[in-house]
């Protein structure tokens, strides 16, 4: 297949990129830095700096759209919160552009999206059924974001919507932040450490995006977790165990707050997502509980 990923170069992009070269599938990257991004991809990754760069009769077999930016590269001013919209909602609108151009349409979209959606839900139990608990900026960001890519369907074309948890991994995201800080000690519970935590080891989310692409017939939400969320407490201790630090130190509610404002309520509020589609279609996860997870990762 020949298939187009959007936020290729990021943290995600990188790991699922090398899988679907080493599954012989054929890679065009879209990249806002593409000289920067062809360093970090396979050799043979075609990188673009725009989707212009795609002619009407290029055939186009599948589309990964990943793009964002970070949520947490700066405090949430109403500038910064446009940023957040435009990289990925302003990118999902070039997409369905591009299949509305194409001569012959993509078989599938798999386009990013995050369990934010569901909003801040307290212990609520969270499925692909489940209506947002809270309509926060983390709802109106992933709602607009699914709702950009909907178009598609009525073109034809296969569309997955993958709601994303916090996904682990030792060369980025949250844990490649975490780690070094945990190994010296200085590892911090957030708040009361009661908040939920829905993660993902990134392999398995790599798979979910891999299986998206590959198997005909699957097409709607997909919660890309693990099948064992976990109070932030929990992630905390965990955490500190693997490393064999102590897990003594807390961050509290107000500290978060004044140091960054709207944005804590991410990381003092959560969601206890459960990935039932994923089950009920016999997706077996190869780290699903948490204690397996950061022993692989750490370990490596």
């Amino acid at each position: 297949m020949k298939i187009l990923v959007t936020g290729g170069s990021g943290f995600i992009g990188q790991h699922l990129c090398r899988r679907l070269a080493a599954h012989g599938h054929e890679l065009i990257v879209l990249s806002r830095r593409p000289r920067k991004a062809a360093r970090l991809l396979p050799e043979e990754a075609r990188v673009i700096g725009s989707l212009d760069d795609i002619a009407s009769d290029e055939l186009v077999d599948g589309i990964v759209n990943l793009a964002g930016e970070n949520l947490f590269a700066g405090r949430w001013t109403e500038r910064r919160k446009k940023v957040l919209f435009d990289s990925r909602i302003g990118v999902t609108n070039a997409v369905v552009a591009l299949v509305s151009r194409l001569e012959r349409k993509p078989a599938v979209l798999a386009s990013g999206s995050a369990v934010g959606f569901y909003g801040d839900a307290g212990d609520a139990e969270l499925t692909e059924d489940s209506a947002a608990r809270k309509r926060d900026f983390g709802y109106l960001l992933c709602d607009a974001w699914e709702q950009a890519a909907r178009p598609v369907s009525r073109q034809g074309v296969r569309l997955c919507l993958i709601r994303t948890g916090i996904v682990l991994g030792r060369d980025g995201g949250m844990l490649g932040k975490l780690l070094p800080v945990y190994r010296m000690g200085l590892g911090a519970m957030l708040g009361d450490g009661s908040q939920w935590l829905s993660w993902i080891h990134i392999d398995d989310m790599v798979a979910i995006l891999v299986r998206a692409l590959e198997t005909p017939g699957i097409d709607g939400v997909f919660n890309a977790t693990a099948p064992a969320p976990v109070t932030q407490r929990e992630f905390h201790h965990t955490l500190a165990k693997t490393v064999k630090r102590p897990a003594m130190l807390r961050v509290p509610p107000v500290a978060l707050k004044l140091g960054l404002g709207e944005q804590s309520t991410m990381l003092l509020g959560g969601q206890c997502v459960y990935p039932r589609r994923l089950e009920q279609q016999g997706f077996l996860f190869r780290y699903p509980d948490l204690t397996s997870a950061l022993a692989h990762l750490i370990r490596q």
